[in-house]
This record gives structure tokens, sequence and C-alpha cells, in this order.
């Protein structure tokens, strides 16, 4: 998602943008969803809140494998492949508008009680989207955004060390973490400065477990909402994960499409693995966005009265299964952002078509697909918790999980006017 708000081509942002397809996350909301689909054959398997962790347990993705997370499970405890990892990562969220904008206050007790909220709630997976080479309040986490190089003694660096090291201090969750609004970057295609700046992530965080994951670049669309050009994107991609191998052999990379992380991007660029292992590394996986329909998920629509089917949401996650179970010689799918701006219209939620996209997205069509979620909640129009109050906002928690309290019977009832 992006910050602030732009036109996306098939989405819009939080804070307000419309797109005609997918667009990026933004402030205040988000927006991308390229009419994508995706779905990956990856292990099927569910979350157990106990201590001592999930039990995703399964058949493997692609045939390479079958696999189970938590006691006495088939995953590697200190390096889980990406097929491991996926399995066991089920629902999850991102701490959205923190590090990559400033809507929300930057520290780790603001972090740290947005984890434990979902942490509580089963959840296994942290994304933390990070802006690194684009200015947030005049700071910026770089040396010089024209080089890459991290400002090691930036003290907001040293928050996101904190965070990220308290979400891996929980049992068996996993986190991710990106580089986020890189606008000039991208629309440059800032190669050399790509490379630089996953030197030295990978440097700074080579001491973490293997919990921890690196997603190269997120929604690499230009300033202008085009996409960048798909050679651009991989080579690019191929340079920050040679950088990060060199490091580290077993750090699980995420890699994904070249404008809004849309499922149909993904076939589009990636037509052979070469830049990332050549499909020869177990510690890779794929990742999209679904806001599919924009129409519906995105801010500032309107009503929310729009009728969808199933295949709205499971037919990205189609999409991306048959790509990884044939060109990706069947590398693991993460959907790394989803959701419904429903705050850009109402301040309470009471829509039960919302609530119906919630209830049946994860539970029922990621889930069958084997693919690991992270809801896009942003504190803002896509809010479930809120940052403010410490809480879960409305019932949408109640509803990720498959069970949900409506008003009335009727899935498009007044409140989705």
């Amino acid at each position: 998602m992006n910050t602030g708000g732009q036109p996306g081509a098939g989405g819009s942002l939080a804070g307000g943008t419309t797109g005609s397809g997918s667009g990026p996350a933004v402030t205040g909301g988000q927006g991308n969803a390229n009419g994508g689909s995706g779905g990956s054959s990856m292990a099927t398997g569910g979350d157990n809140a106990a201590t001592g962790g999930s039990t995703a347990g399964g058949t493997g993705v692609g045939g390479l494998g079958t696999g189970g997370a938590g006691t006495g499970g088939g995953v590697s405890p200190n390096d889980p492949t990406a097929v491991e990892a996926a399995a066991a990562m089920g629902r999850g969220v991102n701490l959205g508008q923190m590090f990559e904008s400033a809507q929300h206050p930057r520290t780790l007790a603001t972090a740290s009680a947005k984890i434990d909220a979902y942490y509580a709630r089963g959840f296994r997976n942290i994304r933390i989207p990070i802006t690194w080479t684009e200015a947030i309040d005049g700071d910026l986490l770089v040396m010089d955004a024209a080089v890459g190089s991290v400002n090691r003694a930036n003290p907001r660096l040293a928050v996101i060390e904190s965070v990220v090291d308290y979400a891996l201090s929980k049992p068996d969750l996993y986190v991710i973490i990106n580089a986020h609004h890189e606008v000039t970057l991208k629309t440059e295609s800032r190669s050399e400065v790509l490379e630089q700046l996953w030197t030295d992530i990978a440097d700074i965080f080579k001491g973490r477990g293997h919990r921890l994951l690196f997603e190269i670049l997120n929604e690499p669309h230009r300033s202008d909402d085009t996409a960048m050009p798909a050679a651009d994107l991989r080579e690019m991609t191929g340079l920050a994960y040679d950088k990060i191998r060199a490091v580290d052999a077993k750090r699980i990379v995420l890699f994904g499409g070249n404008q809004w992380f849309g499922a149909q991007e993904v076939p589009t660029v990636w037509t052979d693995l070469a830049e990332v292992g050549g499909g020869n590394d177990p510690y890779v996986m794929a990742t999209f966005h679904h806001y599919d329909p924009w129409t519906f998920c995105g801010s500032e629509q309107g009503s929310y009265d729009d009728v969808w089917a199933a295949s709205n949401q499971s037919g990205p996650m189609d999409k991306m299964a048959t790509w990884a179970e044939t060109v990706g010689g069947g590398v693991p799918v993460y959907i790394g952002e989803w959701g419904v701006g429903w705050g850009s219209r109402y301040t309470e939620l009471t829509c039960n078509n919302i609530r119906a996209w919630y209830e049946t997205f994860d539970s029922v069509n990621a889930r069958a697909h084997g693919q690991p979620t992270g809801l896009w909640d942003d504190g803002g129009w896509f809010m479930v918790y809120d940052y403010a109050t410490g809480a879960f906002n409305n019932n949408l928690i109640d509803c990720i999980e498959g069970d949900c309290t409506w008003d009335g019977a009727e899935q498009i009832n007044s409140g989705c006017e």
C-alpha cells in the first residue's frame, strides 16, 4: 500500500485514491489489487495458539514435500524452508502505517500491543512495511537516497530492530520486513540503490533466526502508477537476492509483481526463476496482494452493497496456484495484503457484506489454496485493530476466524448503503 493517495492502475491508496484494477496501500487505507489472482499448492494447515506453536501440517507445495510446524512437526526448527514456513505462517497481519509512514507512533510499545493482540488470536505472521529511501517526517533511514547505505545510527532503525526482535520472541511467529514506499528508487529503477540497501539490511539482521523473512520490493509501480518494466524488476530483484545470499543462504526471500503486486503480474514478469535461484532455491517465496475487485475492496468507492461471488476471492488465488505449480516449480505463495477500506465511508462497521468477505477470505479460500495471508490493517480505513485504544475496533477479527455476528440476516443490509 502507499501513503498519501494516488490513483492506481487498479487500486487506490489509503488516505484516498482511486484506481482501475489494483492499487497500492496507503495511509488511512490502501489500494492495490490488480484484478489479481493467485494461489499456490502449498501445504494446508491450521494454527494452534498454544505455546509451543502452530501445527500447520499438510501436503507440500508442488510436490516439494510434506511438512508441519510445531512440536513433533516436520519443520526445521532453525532453518525452515519456504514451503515449511508457508505451512506454519497461517493467517497474519501488517503493522500498517507505522514504519512506512507517519500515521501512527513509531514505538515498540505501540507495535508490541498490536502484535500481542493478534498473536493471542492465533495469528502467526507479522508483515512490517518499512520505507528506507524516502523521508518520513524529514527523516531518512539511509545516509543518501541515491546510494542506499543504511544509517545504522538512526534511532528509527533501533526501534525497528526492537520490534523485529519482540515479534521473533513469540513462539512460532514469522516476521516479514520489506522495502515499501521507495518511490524514486522504483520510478528510476535504481538497481544499485536496492542492491546496496539489501546488502546492509542482510548484514544488520544476519544474527536473527530464520523466522525473519525478507521481501525485496513492495508494489514496484512508478510515481505515475505505471508498472516498472519487467526486465528492470527481474534485474533489480536478482541483484538484491545475490547480496542477501552472500550473507545468508537460508534466509527466505519474497518476490512479487511489477506494479501493485496483483496476481496477474507474477506470471508475466516471472516466466522463470533465473534471478532468484533458478528454481533450485528452497528458500524463496512468491507474494501477491489481493484487493480484487478494487471497486468493492477499495477506499472511497461509495457504498459497499456490491454483489460479489466466491470466485472473486478464489480467482486470483487460482491464478497464482497455477503459476506456482508450473513455472514456479512448487514455490509457496504468500498473500501479503488483503482487506476492505470500509472506513473511507463509515465511522462504524455494520455492513454484513463486508463481514462476509472477511469470513470467507482466509478461513475458506486462502486456506483451501494453502496460501498464508497478511491482513492489511492500517488502523485507518482498513481498520480492524485500533492503535489509539489498543483494542479491536469491530468484529472483523471474529469474521476472519470464520464466524461472526451479523446485523440481521441479510448479507447486503442497511449498513452497506
